[in-house]
Order: structure tokens, then C-alpha cells, then sequence
């Protein structure tokens, strides 16, 4: 059974497996804004990446002689989540590791998520806390898939604010190259073959603003990054499909040597620490 949340404009569904966002109806436009599955496109929703995100071409993780064979995004997503606090706006779950996920990465960990529907969107706070002997390093993310007509319609485009972002960096087979000298970036056109070659990262993403603007210029859509340093856009070309994904972390690069100590964007949390990553997701009232 989801767990549901409503306010006066926002009804919200949430899966206890994987904590997936299913669905973010929203009364004042009549439109589900959540992609909605399809087998021969995407058949997801809003994956929770955790604790490594993107592709690994060793499959799995080295931390130096221990090998973990995590899968691709990690586990989280198939993670069985319990609920702490329910009220009609407001919802914290929690999961930790287990026989399972110990299998594959053998530490003591715990995520809570708060979720809270706002009078314009959404908010949603992961703290993950070490609860293991050990320091551990993890990567998080979030992969939300929108439902916007980018194909539909030609000329939409994202813009960034609150300072621009590097970019932007294609991916080839899932893989990340970087590219040393990134030009700033304050708009990426959604064009018809912009996703023809898989996702495009963008860097220097903390405490940014994404707006998903339509062919008028209007946002329909804003995500505030928190603290995450990289962002992920993904769509499939000819489906109305857009994932803004904000990262803490991001797929390997061709050349990684599977050395977790190696790998963009992997936070570190000593024994007993704590770390609270936060993004929030509005939708503006005209359209």
C-alpha cells in the first residue's frame, strides 16, 4: 500500500519499496507531474540512488582489498523503507541495512527521509547516518522522471540561477568523461537528440536553481540542488520523459580503477556522523 499525502492543491504517492515518488498530482493544472511507466521507454519513476550512483564498469566497488559487488545506482531503490511519522502533508520513513545489503557492502548504515508537501511543491530531506565501527564513503542521488512535453513540443529549455554551473559533460555507454576546460553554463536547449547519446552532467550544481521552462519561456518546473554538486539530465529521444537528477556523485568514468577512493563525488562519514542532503522540487502557479 503507498503512502499518501495531500494539501489543498498536491496529492502525492510514495512506494515503501524504494521510497518512490509515483505520483505528485497537482489539482490547480490537472496534471500528474510524474512520468508514468512504460516498458519500452523507462520503466520507472523517481529511483533513489544509494550508495553508489550511475554505472560501474567493474561492477561493483574496490575499497582496497575488499571488493563489494554493488549493482548499478546501488540498492536503495529495491529497499524496504518503514514509516516513522504520517500526517496528511508530512511523512518520515526510514530503512537501514539488513542480511541483504549486507551481502553487497557489509556496513551499518541508516537512511530517514522527510517528506513534506509545500503550498507550491515539494520538499525531501535524506540523512544518512554511519552507524558502523568503520569509516564508509557513499554516493546519493535522486532520479525523478517528469512528465514534460519535450518532444511534443520543440523549444523547451532548462535555465540555472544562483550562479552557473559547468557544462555541459555528454556521457558515452553510461560513462563520464570530463571535459577540462567546461564552459559556464545558464541554459541547455532540450532538443530533439539532446539525450540521443544517454545523460548530461553538469558540475559546481550546489545550491543552484533548475527551472524547466516551456517553448514560452515560463518555468513549469523548479528544483533547488542543495548541497549536491552535480546534476544529471536524461530524458529518451521521441517520450515526453525529463529525469533532473540532483547527485552526490556520478557514473564512472571509462578509465576507473574501481578504487572507491577514486571515484567523483563520494562523501565520507566516520562512525556515529551524520549528513543531511536536501532538495526541493515547485511547480509555478501559472501555466
Amino acid at each position: 500500500m503507498m503512502w499518501q499525502l495531500e494539501n489543498a492543491r498536491f496529492q502525492v504517492s510514495i512506494n515503501p519499496r524504494g521510497a518512490e515518488l509515483t505520483r505528485l498530482w497537482d489539482a490547480q493544472v490537472q496534471h500528474n507531474w510524474m512520468w508514468q511507466p512504460q516498458p519500452d521507454v523507462w520503466n520507472n519513476v523517481a529511483t533513489q540512488l544509494f550508495p553508489v550512483v550511475g554505472r560501474l564498469i567493474h561492477d561493483g566497488l574496490w575499497q582496497g582489498e575488499r571488493f563489494f559487488p554493488l549493482p548499478a545506482h546501488g540498492f536503495l531503490r529495491h529497499h524496504p523503507f518503514r514509516c516513522l511519522e504520517h500526517s496528511a502533508a508530512r511523512l518520515v520513513i526510514e530503512a537501514c541495512d539488513d542480511d541483504r545489503s549486507r551481502a553487497i557492502w557489509p556496513f551499518a548504515w541508516r537512511m530517514r527521509m522527510v517528506w513534506q508537501l509545500t503550498a507550491d511543491g515539494l520538499k525531501i530531506d535524506w540523512q544518512v547516518s554511519n552507524h558502523d565501527e568503520e569509516r564508509w564513503g557513499y554516493s546519493l542521488g535522486w532520479h525523478p522522471g517528469f512528465a514534460v512535453p519535450i518532444a511534443s513540443e520543440a523549444g523547451w529549455q532548462v535555465r540555472f540561477s544562483g550562479g552557473a554551473p559547468r557544462g555541459p559533460f555528454p556521457t558515452h555507454q553510461r560513462l563520464l568523461t570530463m571535459i577540462e576546460e567546461a564552459p559556464e553554463v545558464e541554459i541547455f536547449p532540450l532538443t530533439a537528440q539532446v539525450f540521443a547519446a544517454g545523460a548530461v552532467y553538469f558540475s559546481h550544481m550546489q545550491h543552484r536553481q533548475i527551472a524547466v521552462c516551456s517553448p514560452s519561456g515560463e518555468p513549469r518546473i523548479i528544483l533547488e540542488t542543495g548541497d549536491q554538486p552535480w546534476l544529471a539530465l536524461w530524458g529518451v529521444p521521441g517520450a515526453d520523459l525529463l529525469c533532473i537528477e540532483p547527485l552526490c556523485g556520478t557514473t564512472d568514468a571509462p578509465d576507473f580503477d574501481g578504487q572507491i577512493d577514486h571515484k567523483r563525488g563520494i562523501r565520507w562519514l566516520d562512525p556515529g556522523q551524520t549528513h543531511i542532503h536536501h532538495v526541493a522540487v515547485r511547480f509555478p502557479a501559472d501555466r
